[in-house]
């Protein structure tokens, strides 16, 4: 890639080049400017682009109908972006064929990922995909949901190990709870443990205290896909080893059954 295709890399999600610590309303994708539109480097995993056939290497031509040929990359960028849960049609060509899709943006934040607390979160100077999102997704606030970590502007592969410089953590708004917490003596008991990251290879959360935390992954039908349960749980941040290569990408519902409290999240697998 060349200098100018790499400086002006930015999302719908975001700007160019990537930027800290924003928020903003956006469909997640990074882009850059060509005659006819921006063509899509990375579609990120999670984002309301990602439940669409977008795919890299498609040019998206205009936006509810306003062509982007002849723009300079912030001009189309401030189009892509909006007002949160507002609905844009896009136009792209993918394949030499014209598709439109109707997309609602979401609350979308970049986060930058220092690379000296990584390394001390760590202490170690080089780190894969999941030692990355488990740090970002434990060190951030609880209502954002981690989707991915880029390192200048393009998403780190689940087999590289990469040293902690430029990288950027991609957070969506998560989903309120959507398991009823159990009553006790006509009170809601407040949940005592939260998700903190969801790969396929492990599931990590906090607990407000020990004891067995039971976590289960249903598919977006309300299926049972594992079952996973920790009878020595600490409290603070705990992680569960499991075999997820053989489920299909997606959202899921991630429940976690603690001392008598039970809370899920949304959840994305990549």
């Amino acid at each position: 890639m060349n200098k100018f295709i790499k400086a002006s890399l930015v999302a719908a999600m975001l700007a160019a080049p990537i930027m800290a610590d924003e928020e903003f309303g956006g469909i997640g994708v990074t882009i850059y400017q060509i005659r006819d539109g921006v063509k899509v480097v990375e579609v990120i995993p999670g984002t309301p682009a990602a439940e669409t056939k977008l795919q890299a290497g498609d040019v998206i031509t205009a936006v509810d109908g306003v062509s982007l040929k002849g723009n300079d990359i912030e001009q189309s960028k401030s189009m892509l972006r909006g007002t949160v849960n507002k609905p844009l049609e896009i136009t792209y060509v993918s394949e030499g064929e014209t598709y439109t899709a109707t997309i609602r943006r979401a609350q979308i934040t970049v986060k930058d990922l220092e690379s000296a607390k990584v390394e001390s979160w760590y202490n170690k100077a080089e780190f894969n995909a999941q030692e990355l999102e488990t740090y970002a997704s434990a060190t951030e606030s609880n209502n954002k949901q981690l989707v991915a970590v880029l390192q200048q502007g393009s998403l780190v592969a689940s087999d590289a190990k990469v040293r902690a410089t430029n990288l950027n953590g991609i957070y969506v708004e998560r989903v309120n709870e959507f398991a009823p917490a159990p009553k006790v003596n006509g009170n809601v008991k407040p949940a005592s443990a939260l998700l903190k990251g969801f790969s396929r290879k492990a599931i990590s959360f906090d607990l407000k205290s020990a004891g067995t935390a039971i976590v289960t992954i249903l598919n977006s039908d309300g299926a049972e896909v594992a079952t996973l349960r920790a009878d020595n749980a600490q409290p603070g941040f705990n992680t569960l080893r499991w075999n997820g290569e053989n489920v299909p990408s997606g959202r899921y519902l991630v429940r976690i059954d603690h001392n008598g409290s039970v809370s899920g999240k949304n959840a994305v697998l990549k």
